[in-house]
């Protein structure tokens, strides 16, 4: 029995083992809420710090948006008036170069129509039209008296120009003489027994092409005034000349060179004068 009451006594003292034991695990635990509610502490202020943080920058942002939607407005208004300026000069500009671009064609159309007229009449353009056929040969008589001039049966150069003329002053627009185009400076003379034009050597028969009205033309060829040498000669030596109406002439153009060595031109109304003072 006394032993057993011992073992008794002996059991109800406390053990120093699990005493220590069970402050550790207390100390742990308490330690633990401890940093628990450091970090609890720490989180709420933050979360505070932040609230107050976010309120300012909220009504600040909302006090900005209106005065930058207004400056935005502002700034694209002011853009949209300098580029329907832009688009208004732009089209004035385009304009004036159409109206220029339209003069200038109009002044290199009136140009060109007034250089093809002088071309024209200059002779270096081929043309074609109603017109006149004269012809002249030499005579036909086989046999010449011993006492005759021979020279009365043959066409001469002078002959050819008095025909020339004649054309000219009926109205002739353009003229050619066996392929030749007689230009303002186209001469008919006579070398010994060949005649040049162009200082290209013809031989008969002589024919005239001439682009004009062909009943004027023909008029004045046959005309009992005119030519009267020339039609003596046909009566009494045989020379040929005939005279038709044709309605399609082709005149050639001019081929040969202009020797201009002293004309200038006239600027102003007043004469040029050469560097020598002429």
């Amino acid at each position: 029995m006394k032993g057993t009451a011992r073992q008794s006594s002996t059991s109800d003292w406390p053990n120093p083992r699990r005493s220590r034991a069970d402050l550790g695990s207390r100390f742990q635990v308490g330690r633990g809420k401890l940093i628990l509610t450091l970090c609890a502490l720490v989180l709420g202020a933050l979360l505070v710090a932040q609230l107050q943080a976010e309120v300012p920058r909220g009504s600040s942002e909302s006090d900005t948006r209106p005065g930058l939607a207004a400056s935005t407005i502002q700034r694209l208004e002011q853009e949209q008036v300098a580029l329907k300026k832009a688009i208004k000069d732009s089209r004035e500009r385009l304009a004036i170069l159409g109206r220029n671009a339209t003069t200038a064609d109009a002044q290199h159309a009136e140009l060109s129509d007034d250089l093809e007229r002088q071309k024209v009449l200059a002779g270096v353009v081929p043309l074609s039209g109603r017109g006149l056929r004269v012809a002249l040969d030499d005579s036909t008589a086989t046999r010449i008296p011993a006492d005759a001039d021979p020279s009365n049966y043959i066409v001469h150069e002078y002959q050819l120009r008095d025909v020339l003329n004649l054309l000219w002053a009926s109205g002739a627009e353009a003229v050619s003489l066996n392929g030749e185009r007689v230009v303002a400076t186209t001469s008919i003379y006579c070398v010994g027994s060949t005649i040049l034009v162009n200082n290209t050597r013809l031989s008969p028969p002589y024919v005239f092409l001439a682009i004009g009205d062909p009943a004027a033309l023909e008029a004045a060829l046959n005309g009992p005034s005119n030519l009267r040498a020339l039609k003596a000669r046909v009566k009494s030596y045989g020379i040929q000349l005939a005279v038709s109406r044709q309605n399609a002439v082709a005149v050639p153009a001019y081929t040969g060179s202009f020797d201009v060595k002293h004309v200038v031109p006239q600027l102003g109304g007043e004469p040029r004068q050469d560097a020598s003072g002429g």
